[in-house]
């Protein structure tokens, strides 16, 4: 990728990463062994002695839950209830009644998530890796199951469909989230894919109900879309994460002029002024890549980290 991009109706601005922002944190994220930072960060390697795909007792506490009506769901009792929870979740449920006082984004200096500027990018690599779970979604196959070859997964998320069919789209944002965080469980591409980094399908994410960051953000695209939410209103959105020092994805919807987070490391879906130290990088909408930055300098410079290199929930591949 080219060090600099002159734009001419664009005002200047610096493109994430965000260089003077977290830059000493980036070399900490990235010099850590992928075991350790998995380990660290997801807890994959605790998780993977004792956690395995969900039980059936366990998908069939999340049925009946599924079977109450979706807007009066209680995150925390549906938290408490399914076990184990998958790897990769850390606990940040905030009470929807009484939600913990965080830092909001100041104003923005763009009108893209996160209060950023995202400006077009054709040459994005992730663009290619995520042309199949786009072909996938296109044709209707992404959630699709022949009967009695569905995964629990695949019959969890069916029965969530068939439940909030009638309900407001801040209704299936929850139950979408909820419902993919504790069916499909946290695992890296190398202990998956046995590469560093692998964009899977929903397909092949439901088939195997597991992944890693963008695994999930990419299924709950594919989920939502199905519920009737357009592709246009949805971006997989890869990011820094400055409180814990390591790269990440999650899927940011448009809603109104909102835009809200569907996360893994999460059940609640937050709106993304909640989450001021999530530093996006780049992200893809409607199969169109986008670099983010900030408006501050007098002239365009593109970050000088090779986006292609950045591997969600892993740090960096070389």
């Amino acid at each position: 990728m080219k060090r600099s991009i002159k734009t001419s109706n664009i005002a200047a601005f610096t493109l994430s990463a965000f260089s003077a922002a977290f830059a000493p944190n980036i070399s900490a994220a990235s010099v850590l062994p992928p075991s350790q930072m998995s380990g660290a960060i997801y807890s994959v390697d605790l998780a993977a002695d004792t956690a395995v795909a969900l039980t059936f007792g366990s998908v069939a506490n999340l049925l009946a839950l599924a079977t109450k009506s979706i807007g009066t769901i209680d995150v925390a009792a549906l938290t408490r209830s399914l076990q184990p929870e998958p790897a990769g979740w850390v606990n940040e449920s905030v009470a929807p009644t009484q939600p913990v006082a965080r830092p909001a984004i100041a104003a923005p200096g763009g009108s893209a998530a996160f209060g950023t500027v995202a400006i077009p990018f054709k040459r994005l690599a992730a663009l290619k890796k995520l042309e199949p779970s786009l072909s996938e979604i296109a044709d209707g196959t992404a959630i699709d199951c022949s009967a009695g070859k569905c995964s629990e997964a695949a019959t969890a998320i069916k029965v969530a469909f068939s439940k909030t069919l009638q309900s407001s789209i801040r209704d299936k944002l929850n139950a979408v989230n909820i419902t993919i965080n504790h069916t499909i469980r946290y695992s890296r591409d190398i202990d998956t894919y046995k590469v560093a980094d692998y964009w899977a399908t929903p397909a092949e994410t439901l088939s195997r109900q597991q992944g890693d960051c963008e695994d999930f953000a990419i299924l709950k695209m594919a989920a939502l879309h199905a519920e009737g939410v357009e592709l246009k209103d949805m971006s997989v959105i890869v990011l820094f994460d400055q409180k814990r020092h390591f790269y990440h994805a999650v899927l940011s919807v448009a809603v109104n002029g909102n835009r809200f987070i569907l996360d893994n490391m999460r059940d609640e879906v937050l709106l993304d002024t909640r989450l001021p130290d999530y530093v996006p990088l780049y992200s893809i909408a409607d199969g169109k890549g986008y670099l983010h930055g900030t408006r501050t300098g007098a002239k365009q410079v593109a970050s000088a980290l090779p986006l292609e290199k950045v591997a969600p929930g892993e740090g960096t591949t070389f």
